[in-house]
């Protein structure tokens, strides 16, 4: 069903024939956020969905934070405007003084960086939905990565519906559009392994300098003694299967992913987060259900509100910033994004990912963990 749905998504943009640049959303975060592309070869393993047996390769992308500052608030417009203003709009009831008083948030004007503020970038792993290439969740992570977190996502070849190697070499998705719960644990136990294998690398000072080129000049630029990981879909089974077997891993979060493994009735000691669309809870899954009822660690489940499965990736933003026709955004919606908004869900995702992957990290609760929240009503604590 997720594989039908995603390719009625894919349909409706090969319609558009667009060929303009289309630029996305800015992140949100103080820092920017260099991008890096690269090939891991894991010697120790053949892949097993190679009719050739070669070892396994997978691509990865960095997400570095870099010239992290400060988020200024600024007047929204001039003292003279602003009086002008708020003269015009009286006769509506505004009072005196509002347009003076708003502020709006700008990287424009970032404080130089302070003695810490561009090392120990703490090191978070991403895993993407079954048939899903890394690449449609650029953005997202970008936006992370922009709160000051090193974030490496992961493509997994024969999964992803096509992984392009930097030889011009191009593996393609094997899946069919329904997989058996069996299929779906192996798949996921091979997606662990290149998750750990990645985990490795990062250990490895002569492969870290070249997927993070900027610790050649700045080798305190990483925290990786505190690493996390975050997945979506079978990204998100991924995370919690990674998070039992490997204790390196301090924590995870699974985008609406229906859970497969030992871990489901294993549960976790380490703080997880389970986030789910609209119409996902432990009420409508029963592996959410049996894993928290097992998990021992800090654990919450959140809802967002008039969301859908592909909510969490880019496709939101990619149908907004397209400019697409009504009726195509209607369907992509019905089938696969939500009516949240696409700058709205990109806000609270963003906040509570970042709030979660902190607390993880340092022990940092953030309120928005602790209950609902005023400014979030669009998001539910289903448990905690």
């Amino acid at each position: 069903m997720v594989r039908a749905t995603l390719a009625s998504v894919l349909l409706s943009f090969a319609s558009l024939g667009q060929t303009a640049i289309v630029p996305l959303p800015p992140s949100t975060g103080p820092c920017d956020v260099t991008l890096h592309a690269s090939e891991l070869v894991d010697l120790n393993r053949t892949d097993p969905f190679d009719p050739k047996e070669g070892k396994r390769a997978i691509m990865i992308t960095t997400f570095t934070p870099v010239n992290c500052g400060s988020v200024l608030l600024t007047t929204y417009i001039p003292n003279a405007t602003a009086k002008y203003e708020d003269e015009t709009f009286q006769s509506f009831g505004i009072a005196s003084g509002t347009f003076e008083a708003f502020r709006i948030p700008t990287l424009a004007q970032k404080q130089p960086p302070r003695s810490g503020m561009n090392r120990d970038h703490p090191v978070v792993l991403f895993s993407p939905a079954s048939g899903v290439s890394r690449l449609m969740y650029t953005s997202l992570l970008q936006d992370i990565a922009s709160h000051g977190l090193a974030v490496i996502s992961v493509d997994h070849p024969y999964d992803a519906n096509i992984v392009e190697f930097p030889d011009g070499r191009t593996v393609f998705g094997i899946f069919g559009d329904t997989m058996t719960d069996a299929e779906y644990v192996f798949a996921m136990d091979v997606r662990v392994e290149d998750m750990r294998f990645v985990l490795n690398q990062t250990h490895n000072e002569t492969v870290l300098a070249d997927i993070f080129p900027l610790t050649r000049t700045n080798p305190n630029l990483l925290s990786l003694d505190r690493t996390t990981i975050i997945g979506h879909s079978l990204g998100g089974a991924t995370a919690a299967q990674a998070t039992l077997i490997d204790d390196r891993l301090v924590g995870g979060i699974n985008l609406d992913g229906t859970l497969f493994g030992s871990v489901v009735d294993t549960g976790l000691s380490s703080p997880f987060l389970l986030f789910g669309n609209a119409n996902h809870t432990q009420a409508t899954d029963a592996s959410w259900a049996t894993f928290l009822s097992q998990t021992r660690g800090w654990k919450l489940e959140l809802q967002l509100a008039q969301s859908e499965h592909y909510t969490f990736s880019d496709f939101p933003v990619l149908v907004d910033s397209l400019g697409v026709s009504d009726e195509v955004t209607r369907l992509v919606q019905a089938v696969a994004t939500g009516t949240i908004g696409v700058l709205r869900a990109r806000n609270v995702l963003v906040e509570y990912i970042t709030a979660a992957l902190r607390y993880f990290i340092s022990g940092d609760q953030s309120d928005l963990l602790s209950g609902p929240s005023a400014a979030y009503p669009d998001v539910t604590f289903v448990s905690s």
